[in-house]
């Protein structure tokens, strides 16, 4: 590796599905690597036993590869500096923690919980920071056995010194903070798992990490990481923390404002191109303004630098928006592909492949999520339709609908059914033999009597699809 060498990482934890927070580091990691040549590396961390979970494992793989984001090195395609999972890792953080030990940046810390809640209850009640007193730093040899004799099993912690520390952020600018209101952190837990600032920062010394571009959340993890790295004596990566993602309500985004993980946005008809798109847009711009556009495309305009400081807002209704457009631009072909996994219900065998892409076509329009061409297309098969009371009063039952239907019933002999255009042009001819009705009344009363709507797909397209015999039959059960 070159010492400019551009590495990246997302690290998630594997006791959730990918949250679209996580996926959205992962997009401003990965865009940012491609734009510069360098490696996007997939790194899980599931130190904590009881909340991993393998199934999530897989559903960050699949998620980030639905997004089009496939990292360079990671558990599953290996790479130089593995493991990749951070429980594969246990040996190499003792490691590191035997160093800060031997070094003088690291203690043994022997305090029970009860004597550590003693301890903050009387900073409490004296008004004083809460901060580790440092009690075990200077134990004598006899308390340690002492310890040792109870069955005491020590953690490990981190000394903070006294000062101030400063570090430029690539967002946010310049960053600094008192460490004298930390206080020594803990690295190693009794049980020999590592914390999550401790593991991190050996992780991204070992995998040569360069940049690390994260949510603003981690921006208060900074100053404990950059010391562990100089006590060391490992180069600094830059950081750059981004905004978060708020609900429109400018709250956290949560599962009452909907879907949070990307996988149900994929399941509930997102295009997974579109959904990235829309991701990029939270929180970065193009240079040009331009909002719709392909993963290659945003990889060349992507700079940190146009980053926004502030949180940003996920739109739903923008999403929805984007979802639309891309749906439209697609070719019809592979939307008809894309879409079959929401028509298992239909006997598609019924139709050509080119029927099917009439029909997608003549629907598509509206859809703003694939999943809503269920409901769309559900008129185009069966023999019979429901219709409900609605429409049947309002629409089917009125005098002038009867009358057009019983018209239009032995119109229904004459139509050529295996062209569209022509059809156009003899239901033309209908609404001209029903004056004085007029054409809404007339189209709405066979429209409703074959679809159970006064709304939907082109009526050429209908009629010659459902075909003579449909078409008669769903007349008479309207009559």
């Amino acid at each position: 590796m070159t010492n400019n060498e551009i590495r990246v990482r997302i690290a998630p934890s594997p006791s959730g599905n990918l949250h679209v927070g996580t996926a959205r580091t992962a997009l401003f990691n990965y865009l940012f690597a491609k734009n510069k040549g360098g490696k996007f590396i997939l790194r899980i961390e599931d130190t904590d036993l009881e909340r991993s979970n393998e199934a999530y494992t897989q559903n960050i793989f699949d998620s980030l590869k639905a997004m089009g984001l496939q990292w360079d090195e990671g558990p599953d395609v290996g790479g130089a500096y593995g493991p990749y999972k951070q429980s594969e890792r246990l040996d190499i953080y003792t490691k590191y923690a035997e160093k800060l030990l031997e070094s003088g940046h690291a203690y043994y810390c022997w305090c029970s919980q009860e004597e550590l809640e003693a301890e903050k209850a009387l900073q409490l009640e004296e008004k004083k920071q809460i901060i580790y007193s440092k009690r075990c730093k200077n134990l004598s040899p006899e308390d340690i056995e002492q310890f040792k004799a109870e069955g005491r099993k020590p953690v490990i912690r981190f000394e903070i010194p006294s000062r101030q520390l400063k570090f430029k952020d690539l967002i946010k600018g310049d960053v600094e903070f008192d460490l004298n209101l930390l206080g020594d952190f803990v690295i190693m837990k009794s049980n020999g798992i590592p914390t999550y600032n401790f593991a991190v920062v050996a992780d991204d010394i070992d995998m040569k990490m360069s940049h690390i571009i994260r949510g603003e959340d981690h921006i208060s993890n900074t100053p404990r990481q950059i010391l562990i790295y100089e006590a060391l004596g490992a180069k600094i990566p830059e950081f750059a923390h981004v905004g978060m993602i708020l609900a429109p309500d400018k709250t956290k985004l949560s599962k009452r404002h909907g879907a949070t993980a990307v996988s149900e946005f994929i399941q509930q008809g997102y295009l997974p191109e579109a959904f990235v798109n829309f991701l990029a847009l939270l929180g970065w711009s193009s240079p040009d303004g331009a909002e719709i556009m392909p993963l290659d495309e945003i990889i060349q305009k992507f700079s940190l630098d146009r980053i926004h400081i502030s949180s940003a807002v996920f739109e739903f209704d923008k999403l929805n928006w984007m979802n639309g457009m891309y749906i439209r631009s697609m070719p019809v072909s592979e939307l008809v592909e894309r879409i079959k996994p929401y028509l298992q219900e239909f006997d598609l065998s019924i139709y050509t492949q080119e029927q099917l892409e009439t029909i997608i076509n003549a629907v598509k329009e509206p859809l703003v999520k694939l999943s809503e061409v269920t409901n769309a297309v559900s008129y185009f098969f069966g023999d019979s339709i429901n219709i409900d009371n609605e429409i049947q009063e309002t629409v089917l039952n009125t005098e002038e609908s009867k009358k057009v239907l019983t018209e239009f019933l032995g119109f229904c002999e004459g139509i050529d059914y295996g062209d569209i255009e022509k059809i156009h042009d003899q239901l033309g001819e209908f609404r001209t033999m029903m004056k004085p009705l007029k054409p809404k009344q007339t189209m709405w009363a066979i429209r409703a009597a074959l679809t159970g709507r006064t709304h939907g797909a082109d009526m050429g397209v209908i009629v010659s699809l459902l075909a003579k015999n449909r078409v008669i039959l769903r007349i008479k059960e309207a009559i």
